[in-house]
């Protein structure tokens, strides 16, 4: 069955605590932006936020599997994260609202589904999608367990690329 991405997920956005008061930075929430989408999860980040500049600024905590899909500049890089992490604005989350779409599959269907968004840009300096973009993207979505096969044999091939990469590092050192 075909369904509007907007029905499937709530569309979160990100923001960016004031770099000028110190006290909202090099704390301990890790905040996210588009050049630490290297894998499914983040390997590393490169900036923390103090529970202050949470407070203070549009940045919002992420809650297990919620998707990151960059929103200006490289547009439609994927990336899933756990509880606990904030983005930029340059990153919308996408949360999975409904018990019909399990977050793993959403994930690699935006991985397969990119050009998608590269199709659907706006702007004149930046290509961008904003939030209206998830209400023209279609999902044609299988049963729950056909998901489920799906994730389980991507997940797999997934295991064994980072064991892969795991081996050639060691072998590179």
């Amino acid at each position: 069955m075909k369904y509007k991405l907007s029905d499937c997920v709530d569309v979160i956005s990100g923001g960016t605590p004031k770099k000028s008061i110190a006290g909202y930075w090099n704390g301990r929430i890790p905040w996210i932006t588009v050049k630490n989408f290297t894998s499914k999860y983040p390997k590393t980040v490169d900036s923390y936020i103090t529970q202050e500049g949470l407070e203070h600024s549009a940045a919002k905590l992420s809650e297990e599997k919620d998707i990151l899909i960059s929103a200006r500049g490289t547009v439609g890089e994927v990336m899933m994260v756990h509880s606990g992490y904030t983005f930029n604005q340059s990153i919308y989350g996408l949360r999975v609202k409904n018990n019909f779409i399990v977050p793993d599959y959403l994930y690699y269907w935006l991985v397969a589904n990119k050009q998608i968004f590269k199709k659907n840009v706006h702007g004149s300096v930046f290509d961008t999608i904003t939030r209206k973009t998830f209400d023209h993207v279609k999902i044609d979505l299988p049963c729950i367990s056909d998901q489920l096969a799906v994730v389980d044999k991507l997940n797999n091939i997934d295991d064994k690329i980072t064991v892969n990469k795991a081996i050639n590092d060691n072998l590179a050192a």
